[in-house]
């Protein structure tokens, strides 16, 4: 896609030797870890990308309909996209007491353990045989 807008430019300058080494090492990586076992890292580059682009979106449409400065709209569009996931994590605390479900599954396991046993005392076989007496 980068290479692309390279090709499509008549711009001179992008066509400098440094734009073109950033743009060659940006695809090898990408060609890397498409042929790596580490292929799921792509996910996340892909991932982030999305966000950054969504970031955009609201930056312009802010930057356009309200008068913000560059620095506020930014602001305001970083806020605005973590909305979302404050709400997820608001819901998830009120839905299910808990944001992590492996807290849920400790609080469950230390819940059927015999109220007779005390921390630190340790728990033998039964054919132990102490060493000392």
């Amino acid at each position: 896609m980068m290479i692309l807008t390279v090709f499509a430019s008549n711009n001179i300058e992008a066509w400098s030797a440094n734009a073109l080494l950033g743009y060659g090492l940006s695809m090898g990586v990408v060609l890397a870890l498409i042929l790596s076992s580490q292929r799921w890292l792509l996910w996340y580059i892909s991932g982030g990308i999305v966000y950054w682009l969504s970031v955009e979106g609201i930056y312009s449409l802010l930057l356009n309909l309200l008068t913000l400065s560059e620095w506020h709209s930014y602001v305001a569009a970083m806020g605005i996209s973590w909305l979302p996931i404050f709400g997820w994590i608001t819901y998830r605390v009120l839905r299910y007491d808990t944001v992590s479900p492996v807290a849920e599954q400790q609080r469950e396991l230390e819940s059927t353990y015999d109220s007779r046993y005390i921390e630190h005392t340790p728990v033998y076989d039964a054919d132990f045989q102490p060493r000392f007496r």
